[in-house]
């Protein structure tokens, strides 16, 4: 079966983020009372699992393959069976 998988990497609390602190300063430019932004990367994958569970685990080696475990953080946001 294909999975649809929704992976979710982001940088740890306390290390600096110069592009989310460039994008907050370009919010609030244009009225937008945004604090603190963050800047991660989402990634949007199909990976061909025999369950939800299989394919969650698919996605979560693919997080630990693509995040830097020294700066980031990651979670595997969504599994959704394709029809």
């Amino acid at each position: 079966m294909k999975y649809h998988v929704t992976l979710l990497i982001e940088l740890k609390d306390g290390i600096l983020d110069p592009q989310g602190r460039a994008v907050e300063s370009i919010l609030q430019g244009l009225q937008f009372k945004a604090q603190n932004v963050r800047v991660g990367r989402v990634l949007e994958m199909e990976v061909e699992a025999g369950s939800e569970a299989e394919a969650s685990a698919v996605a979560h080696n693919i997080g630990k393959a693509l995040a830097n475990p020294v700066m980031e953080v990651f979670v595997v946001e969504a599994v959704k069976e394709l029809v």
